[in-house]
């Protein structure tokens, strides 16, 4: 029951242009329960697109095509698909009169709209919004969807079009249930280790891991033809890797840390406040990219100068002096005083290093003093974080607000990922 996704476009094997689309449709067909075998990347190659589609016809139960159905010189499909399938092109009257009567229509050319309406005979067309025709062929029984490669456009075919007609024309798929556990604070190995101790392997379960940094995202798929048997298999295998993780998962699926952070300030009705140096922002800026976020942030300050520190968050002046800014005296003062000046239930600090100079035997780059201020305590750790500056500042933020989710879930004053001891 596997499929085969083939996207077009010069753009594509040079790097010039992400292929976010053939992603997008692989996760609609694995969910709806048809999985593919293969994602090829091809150019605008008359030759290599019509090999790369009679392959895909011979090996695969359906075959979905992006990209070079558009009106210029160097969209081919159309043509290259009825050369290869000895299909004559011939004018649609449906999407040709749609071209005509759209009041938005860029395409004003009349060579234009008919090169659009131009599709192998026997193609069933797909009328999603946008000016390029996606279309339908059932070619000796296998069903070939040919989409437009612009993203906005592909999402709706494959939602609305694609995938109700393979429910149609196919089999029923397969049943197929995943969950992806969001990892932070242990190394792809361990994580691997961890999870081989619990002898879950079997034929119809697989388990995959992804590194993500900082994070790593362990994905466990279940699936088969009987829906029941793969919905106890899937459900005591998701209950098992989850106590095995415990504190070290931070969110499931398509949530994020932040998320979770924001869902549990909410149950308990609190705000955060951040104050940032090292990290430039980042951590507010991960936070604020939540919908309904400022229903629990209540704001955040990036105070890069030691000035900055005395004047929006009150840090001593002697406490810079005699311990740097880079120091746990500052992590403290920065949390508790963020707390304070916002009026927050919680205050999250974080100073260091980042690089890729600045950094002394004592304090190398990396170098990262995070504090928490709760209504209870204010305390901070020291960490010391390998990699470039963005990788030192992911990092940073990354662990600042799991420290808080750890803490606000679980109780723990003790930050998941590894302090380091300070030197004295």
């Amino acid at each position: 029951m596997f499929g085969e996704i083939i996207a077009i476009g010069d753009e594509l094997v040079s790097g010039k242009v992400l292929n976010t689309s053939s992603t997008f449709a692989a996760k609609q067909l694995f969910s709806a329960g048809y999985p593919v075998s293969r994602i090829t990347s091809i150019g605008d190659d008359p030759r290599d697109i019509q090999e790369c589609l009679l392959a895909a016809m011979e090996r695969s139960r359906f075959v979905i095509v992006t990209g070079g159905l558009g009106p210029t010189a160097d969209d081919i499909t159309n043509e290259v698909v009825a050369r290869a399938l000895g299909r004559p092109l011939v004018v649609n009257d449906v999407v040709m009169e749609r071209l005509r009567n759209a009041p938005h229509c860029c395409v004003h050319s009349a060579r234009f709209r008919k090169k659009l309406a131009m599709l192998p005979e026997g193609s069933e067309f797909l009328n999603p919004r946008g000016h390029a025709a996606g279309y339908l062929l059932l070619h000796q029984g296998i069903p070939l969807f040919f989409l437009p490669g612009v993203p906005e456009q592909l999402e709706d075919h494959m939602v609305n079009q694609v995938i109700p007609r393979l429910k149609a024309l196919l089999d029923k798929g397969l049943t197929i249930r995943q969950r992806t556990f969001k990892v932070f604070g242990l190394q792809e190995t361990e994580i691997n280790d961890m999870l081989d101790r619990l002898g879950l392997g079997s034929s119809a379960l697989t388990i995959g891991y992804y590194p993500n940094f900082p994070e790593v995202h362990v994905t466990v798929t279940a699936k088969g033809e009987y829906g029941p048997e793969v919905e106890e298999e899937f459900k005591g295998v998701w209950d098992e890797i989850e106590r095995a993780l415990g504190e070290n998962v931070v969110a499931l699926d398509e949530g994020t840390l932040e998320m979770e952070l924001g869902r549990l300030l909410l149950e308990r009705k609190a705000m955060l406040a951040t104050a940032e140096s090292c990290t430039g922002g980042l951590a507010a800026h991960r936070i604020t990219g939540v919908p309904g976020s400022s229903m629990w942030f209540e704001e955040g300050v990036v105070t890069y100068s030691n000035e900055a520190k005395k004047r929006v968050l009150g840090v001593p002046a002697r406490t810079l002096e005699r311990h740097g800014a880079v120091s746990r005296p500052t992590a403290l003062a920065m949390a508790d005083g963020v707390k304070k000046v916002s009026g927050a239930d919680y205050g999250i600090s974080i100073t260091g290093l980042a690089g890729p100079s600045g950094g002394t035997p004592r304090r190398p780059v990396g170098t990262v003093y995070i504090g928490l201020s709760t209504p209870e305590r204010t305390l901070a750790e020291r960490f010391l974080f390998h990699g470039d500056r963005r990788m030192i500042q992911t990092i940073a933020a990354e662990t600042a607000l799991d420290w808080l989710r750890r803490y606000l879930r679980y109780g723990s004053y003790v930050p998941g990922y590894r302090a380091t001891p300070e030197d004295h």
